[in-house]
């Protein structure tokens, strides 16, 4: 048996569900862009002219849930099936667009480049239980129009591994999905076979705005993976309850899902979110907020009873620094992801409220992450019922260090962790020099960075794709970064 948190009794399940269906039913989501309103009218959901409110009947909902997939299949660059989003498989990824990374030099914040880009993602490719990449900041050494874009190209060129992605704007998606095509034959190919998941965002209180209603309507036109993020903040633009949230949480996700099935019957679809709290003293969103931690395991519960894939931002910190907060809410939030199940987990690496992206947090949580998946292994019976046998043996010997039993389980049964966890003690860590986190998590990056060997793109490739950035970018004659092997 799988190791597993149950949150919800399913009684309370299906009445969220049922008041979520009445609120999509009554109330439904206002389109804040004339041309989505249309759309979406084209494609039969009932909307009034004058709100520009769309309501979603309880059976078209219906439909679109049995209509979306349970499970996908994600492909790394080159169309090889990489790993499969199902069941109780957790994936742990990079958090996504941070405005800054912090300095590995001088401990601060400060604007990305490009270079800082291809050196995260050759370390998060060579990171074991970091599952695949992310977009996971934004390069300030590019026109704003084509950063979005810009972010994935870095990735697809630095890893084979798939990545979660999103566009920026309303026009993004399209250029980011003919790149995307180029690694395939053609569109319907790349719809066959991801290598993408795009993040799409409600606008909390059930609101789809311009950029992200166009943004998934794009998706689902090109059969692009999609992640519902709704970001709740509690108490402020949500229900300050767990039972209130999930409700509205479970109609904006619902919202995109019913959505992205009427253009394109089987997207896959992830039941996503990025809950916080609201801290009224501070007038700051901690997403590691026990209330918001309730929510998230709240609406994994909910997903899996409706038999979608799920997504969460779990496992980062509000910390400004690789401190104890930052281990302890980032450990915390990681532990509960795997136990709830949850398909792609995006935290890793990230600070100070999504705002800042640490490659030495990254090292770290990859340690963090390989705990959680540690915890959650089945427990199964290994030859150890009935136990007396190894009782005997261990009250005879005085140890079993030695015996039959524990020579073949050994290297299975007990993880030995990576040099980000000390399990040294005093007189051992005063003979290595003392090294702290930030030392040992220095020394990581650099032997990642010394082991990585993904080819490069295919010249012809790389040149294609960098003309269809300078011939869609609003700045004529922008000169883009060249790829450098190493700063």
């Amino acid at each position: 048996m799988r190791p597993h948190l149950k949150m919800l009794e399913r009684s309370l399940i299906e009445r969220i569900l049922d008041e979520t269906f009445t609120v999509l039913e009554s109330t439904g989501i206002l389109i804040d862009s004339p041309a989505g309103f249309e759309r979406l009218r084209e494609l039969g959901l009932p909307g009034d002219d004058a709100t520009r409110r769309v309501t979603f009947p309880r059976s078209t909902v219906e439909r679109a849930i049995a209509d979306a997939p349970s499970a996908f299949t994600l492909f790394d660059r080159s169309g090889e099936p990489f790993t499969e989003l199902a069941g109780d498989r957790v994936h742990f990824v990079p958090a996504s667009s941070a405005l800054r990374i912090l300095d590995r030099s001088s401990g601060e914040p400060r604007d990305a480049t490009s270079a800082d880009f291809v050196e995260y993602a050759r370390v998060a490719d060579r990171l074991a239980h970091i599952a695949y990449l992310s977009t996971a900041f934004i390069p300030k050494d590019v026109p704003s129009d084509i950063a979005d874009g810009w972010r994935l190209y870095l990735a697809l060129a630095t890893s084979e591994k798939p990545v979660v992605s999103g566009a920026f704007t309303s026009h993004g998606v399209p250029r980011m999905a003919e790149m995307m095509s180029l690694f395939r034959r053609d569109r319907e190919d790349l719809a066959a076979r991801p290598n993408s998941i795009f993040t799409c965002c409600p606008s909390t209180p059930l609101r789809w705005a311009e950029d992200a209603i166009q943004n998934l309507l794009d998706c689902a036109g090109w059969g692009i993976p999609i992640e519902v993020v709704p970001v709740l903040l509690l108490g402020m633009i949500s229900p300050a309850t767990t039972v209130g949230a999930l409700v509205l949480h479970s109609a904006e996700v619902l919202s995109g899902l019913t959505i992205a099935q009427l253009v394109r019957p089987g997207t896959p679809v992830l039941f996503g979110g990025a809950p916080a709290s609201f801290h009224m003293q501070l007038m700051t969103n901690p997403m590691t907020a026990v209330e918001a931690l309730q929510v998230y395991c709240g609406y994994a519960a909910i997903a899996k009873h409706l038999g979608l894939p799920c997504q969460a931002y779990m496992g980062l910190s509000d910390s400004k620094l690789n401190d104890p907060q930052a281990g302890a809410e980032s450990g915390m939030g990681m532990l509960l992801a795997a136990l709830a199940g949850f398909n792609s987990v995006s935290g890793p690496g990230m600070l100070d409220y999504v705002n800042c992206f640490s490659l030495e947090k990254l090292v770290f949580d990859d340690e963090l992450a390989a705990h959680a998946l540690r915890f959650t292994r089945p427990v199964e019976v290994k030859d150890d019922l009935p136990t007396r046998p190894l009782l005997d043996e261990l009250l005879r010997e005085n140890h079993l260090l030695t015996a039959e039993h524990t020579l073949e389980r050994w290297p299975e049964e007990l993880y030995l962790p990576g040099p980000m966890i000390d399990r040294t003690n005093w007189e051992q860590w005063d003979l290595q020099g003392r090294p702290d986190s930030t030392a040992r998590a220095g020394e990581l990056i650099e032997t990642a960075l010394e082991d990585y060997d993904v080819p490069p793109l295919d010249p012809a490739l790389d040149a294609e794709i960098r003309r269809l950035f300078s011939s869609t970018c609003n700045e004529p004659g922008v000169e883009l970064p060249a790829l450098v092997e190493r700063r």
